[in-house]
């Protein structure tokens, strides 16, 4: 399963996204409707420049051959082409002087009643110039869950409630789901260069049936997460009041 979603001094990021520009390709046609793009601060990162452009080749070579097949055996059964479909939507949920974190929408059609939609995350550690884990921010690679995973079932809960107008369902979809299938992303919406919210995606199926949509919560970042941080990373983030 998708898991469900990611820096220099701020002038000179600020400076490096000012050279840059967002990223897209498309092709469409009867059998390929296809369509990558990404933003312009991960335009100004070489790195991951050539790890989604390897990613859209593969992506891109798999959806029109995918289509072209679909389309064949549709012709057979006299059926109208319907092509496969798929995008990928990396976008950026915030940065620091140290780190980008973005948010990656994907979604496919290859047959079916409906298209399928999924997220991810990636956080990307300017200075040591690769990816790094949620979880390689915090002392203990426990302490995030240890600090927001009661916050997050209360607040997913609260929702579905509303969603459903009150009605609790059993089983899969009335438990929360655990951290390792959603996409976890630290948002700076204030554009200050700190992070002052961590973002929570779950995907259709994860925390509810597909008619459902996604479930997309956010926490702020409280003190006690923050004394969670490691101190090289802690400068990265501000804790809001409670």
């Amino acid at each position: 399963m998708m898991k469900r979603v990611v820096l220099f001094a701020v002038a000179l990021s600020v400076s490096a996204s000012g050279w840059t520009k967002p990223f897209k390709s498309e092709l469409k046609n009867a059998d390929a409707d296809f369509s990558y793009s990404w933003s312009n601060e991960v335009a100004a990162v070489p790195a991951l420049v050539k790890r989604f452009s390897a990613d859209m080749r593969t992506r891109r070579a798999g959806t029109v051959a995918g289509g072209k097949e679909f389309n064949a055996a549709r012709k057979k059964m006299g059926d109208l082409p319907a092509g496969y479909l798929h995008s990928t939507a990396i976008e950026t949920a915030g940065q620091s002087a140290r780190l980008l974190s973005l948010e990656i929408a994907v979604a496919n059609y290859s047959g079916g009643a409906h298209s399928n939609y999924g997220y991810d995350s990636l956080l990307w550690d300017r200075r040591a110039s690769r990816e790094i884990k949620f979880d390689d921010l915090f002392i203990r690679p426990a302490g995030f869950a240890k600090l927001t995973r009661a916050a997050y079932c209360k607040a997913l809960d609260a929702e579905r409630l509303k969603r459903r107008e009150g009605e609790r369902l059993e089983g899969e979809f009335g438990q929360c789901p655990p951290f390792s299938d959603l996409a976890i992303a630290p948002v700076d919406e204030e554009g200050d260069g700190r992070f002052e919210r961590i973002s929570f995606i779950a995907a259709p199926y994860t925390a509810g049936p597909f008619s459902e949509g996604e479930y997309a919560l956010e926490l702020p970042v409280t003190r006690q997460l923050m004394a969670a941080i490691k101190p090289l990373y802690r400068a990265s983030f501000e804790p809001q009041r409670q």
